[in-house]
């Protein structure tokens, strides 16, 4: 696609103004594609759908209506046609002052767009980082291995005479308000089955039902964990909680007959498989903390000025989760951001954001720096990839033009690690970890 392009540099820093002008058969592709789906959902007298003459769609509906629904379809392919031509780096669009769309003329348009910022690089290759290796304790990483593969084949033995304790299967009833009064959001249920498991329940709810017994209630207060994403993080509750009944956890033995469960002839088989996958996570491990150490340096060692907008963008979307929440609770947003108590929140999101940013901008700018390429069958390899963790109902995105331009970045991304790893050197720092990974 030949795209007759002007640009102008705007007084605001990284903005400027693209007048674009399309081949005509863009515009007469897209316009009688618009009508024709137009026409296909309207009903107009004395046609059946999809039938109508263009003049009579055009008579039912208006020119300009048709004109604007053919631009929105096309307006952001051209513009990656239009970034790719002119090799920019387009973070937002801004605003789009004017365009034509209609059949028998080029399609046209202006519109103000903000670009990356420029980076100057400081010294990226040959450099010596220090970086830890990862090392496992061995015997622990086994013991903590088999206990999480013995979770999956647990049973539960309802008791009628005992207390609560943690791992317990508990059905209870509660609600929850908080301090002022008000009541906490999903903080009523009836017969409400939960597994008293810390790193799945909240922690303070499982350390203050222990010792509980099968009928009694007790009035608790909760704090809500700082990471609590539901609206109200490190927020005081009160609840009356019931325990209606408790089920004990049962682990099954560690032994051969539990290897071969998990398809695996022998306990001793299965243990030198976990140390297999032990090494394997150490050498990732290790690769992965070299790769971010790296990045870390050059990020360090680099000059450019990340744009408020970006910023703020990129907030909105690490605490879109958050803000869905907020939603559903009937707390507005603005008066959510507003508030000293969600400080904290809000500075980690900026601080990550600042993070991911830098790290995008200086990944784009070793990319461009060392003319790094994806090639069609890389990019292809990267969405299969993806597509195949996503799952089968994802595969129509292998035909999604934004998913296919956002894989390439990925592949252009993971091409400039893979040169940073290549043309820098480790400082290995061994560390012993106790912790295994889920």
């Amino acid at each position: 696609m030949n795209l007759k392009i002007e640009k102008s540099k705007k007084p605001e820093q990284n903005k400027i103004e693209l007048s674009v002008e399309a081949p005509l058969e863009i515009a007469e592709k897209t316009y009688h594609t618009v009508i024709r789906n137009i026409s296909e959902n309207i009903d107009i007298p004395g046609f059946r759908k999809g039938k109508a003459p263009r003049e009579m769609v055009e008579k039912q509906v208006g020119v300009p209506y048709i004109s604007q629904k053919a631009f929105e379809s096309v307006f952001y392919e051209i513009l990656h046609n239009v970034s790719t031509q002119e090799k920019l780096d387009i973070v937002d669009v801004i605003e789009i002052s004017s365009f034509e769309l209609l059949p028998g003329k080029p399609l046209t348009f202006k519109v103000i767009v903000e670009l990356k910022p420029e980076v100057k690089l400081g010294k990226y290759v040959d450099l010596k980082v220090k970086a830890k290796k990862i090392i496992y304790d061995k015997e622990l990483f086994i013991q903590k291995t088999l206990e999480k593969i013995a979770n999956n084949f647990i049973t539960f033995k309802k008791i009628t005479d005992g207390n609560v304790k943690e791992g317990d299967l508990v059905t209870l009833d509660f609600e929850g308000k908080f301090e002022d009064g008000t009541e906490v959001p999903g903080g009523k249920a009836e017969n409400f089955q939960a597994l008293l498991d810390r790193d799945k329940f909240l922690p303070d709810f499982v350390d203050k039902l222990k010792g509980v017994k099968v009928g009694d209630t007790k009035e608790i207060t909760i704090t809500f964990p700082e990471n609590y994403l539901t609206g109200f993080p490190s927020k005081k509750a009160n609840f009356k909680v019931k325990i209606n009944s408790i089920e004990e956890k049962i682990l099954p033995e560690i032994n051969d007959e539990f290897a071969k469960k998990v398809g695996i002839d022998n306990l001793k088989l299965l243990k030198e498989k976990i140390v297999e996958q032990m090494q394997q996570l150490q050498e990732i491990g290790s690769q992965r903390e070299f790769e971010n150490k790296v990045v870390d340096q050059i990020v360090k060692d680099s000059k450019y000025e990340i744009p408020e907008t970006m910023i703020e963008k990129e907030i909105n979307y690490l605490l879109q989760d958050v803000k869905m929440q907020c939603e559903k609770s009937g707390i507005n947003w603005s008066d959510f951001k507003s508030d000293p108590k969600n400080k904290e929140l809000f500075d980690k999101a900026t601080q990550a954001a600042k993070n991911r940013i830098s790290i995008d901008l200086i990944l784009n700018a070793i990319v461009k720096k060392e003319n790094i390429i994806a090639t069609g069958e890389e990019v292809s390899n990267e969405m299969q990839n993806r597509i195949g963790q996503l799952g089968e109902k994802y595969k129509h995105l292998q035909n999604d033009k934004a998913f296919i331009n956002s894989i390439h970045l990925v592949a252009l991304r993971n091409k400039a690690i893979d040169f940073l790893i290549k043309n820098n050197k480790p400082v290995w720092e061994e560390e012993l970890t106790s912790v295994v990974p889920e």
